[in-house]
């Protein structure tokens, strides 16, 4: 979890789908970017403040199959890319 509070890139795993997760400031801006890594896959950004980066809006979005990021930890699989 303090990967993401700093905006490291992150490779993970869920349902067989690959995703990258990464945040940086933009525009003064600390946003989180999640990205489904297949042809046509959806793209997700939070917006946080000029200081924090949005962590808790990720992880509790209803984003894989209707479940946050807490229900489906058990479930992925960290990758390196």
């Amino acid at each position: 979890m303090n990967h993401i509070h700093y905006g490291d890139e992150l490779w993970f795993i869920y349902n067989n789908t690959k995703y990258f997760l990464e945040g940086f400031q933009e525009d003064g801006i600390c946003r989180l970017y999640l990205f489904e890594m297949f042809e046509g896959g959806k793209d997700f950004v939070w917006d946080g403040d000029h200081d924090h980066f949005p962590v808790n809006a990720f992880l509790n979005a209803p984003i894989f199959d209707g479940k946050t990021f807490y229900e489906v930890e058990k479930d992925i699989i960290w990758v390196d890319c």
